[in-house]
């Protein structure tokens, strides 16, 4: 974590970042099931009875290790996104950035969607979480397809069909993620990302 930002926390925020940063790697590498209170409080360097007055269980650290990565996701695929000019270059990037970021975090995120009957709550508080973010990138989306027919590149009809089609967009996405997660297809997904692009651009002009 940034050292400025680790300045700004109050002494509750920096204990609690640390056992959320303590959890995170032994949920990577363990899983959850498997992971006890007592090894995070272990690797976090802080007693159990510090965990408690924080979170009431593992469940809840989960929830909030969850969070914190998926706000780090779509931060970063945003601030990618700012950075083009172009709708066409900022429909491509949204698309290889998720990929990449998705890459890196993809242990985690693997986990997060097992269908594991002792999890089935971790899952639901997950499919909250991306139900909010795909509201986020739906309005991403939207600025895009916005920008394409302003620059008339992209033929809309109006507002209302920018949203259906950005409400699409994002569930067809979602669908590449999830071909990351469960068959680790990163590669031949990153680089077919111009041509899936290329042929949005061709087919919404």
């Amino acid at each position: 974590m940034n050292q400025s930002k680790i300045k700004q926390m109050t002494k509750d925020e920096i204990i609690i970042q640390a056992i959320i940063d303590a959890a995170k790697k032994l949920i990577q590498q363990y899983g959850l099931n498997k992971t006890t209170m007592e090894d995070i409080a272990k690797a976090a360097g802080k007693g159990k009875s510090t965990l408690y007055y924080y979170f009431k269980s593992k469940e809840d650290i989960f929830d909030e290790v969850i969070k914190q990565e998926m706000d780090d996701f779509f931060g970063q695929v945003k601030k990618a996104v700012d950075k083009e000019i172009d709708a066409h270059d900022k429909l491509k990037t949204y698309i290889v950035v998720k990929i990449k970021t998705l890459k890196n975090k993809i242990s985690l995120y693997r986990f997060a969607i097992e269908h594991d009957p002792h999890i089935v709550n971790i899952n639901e508080q997950f499919s909250k979480l991306r139900d909010r973010y795909d509201n986020a990138e739906i309005e991403l989306i939207s600025s895009i397809l916005k920008l394409g027919v302003k620059d008339k590149l992209f033929k809309i009809p109006d507002n209302n069909s920018i949203k259906v089609l950005s409400e699409l967009m994002v569930t067809c996405i979602r669908g590449i993620e999830m071909e990351v997660i469960t068959k680790n297809k990163y590669s031949s997904l990153a680089n077919q990302a111009d041509l899936l692009a290329n042929i949005i651009t061709k087919g919404l002009n």
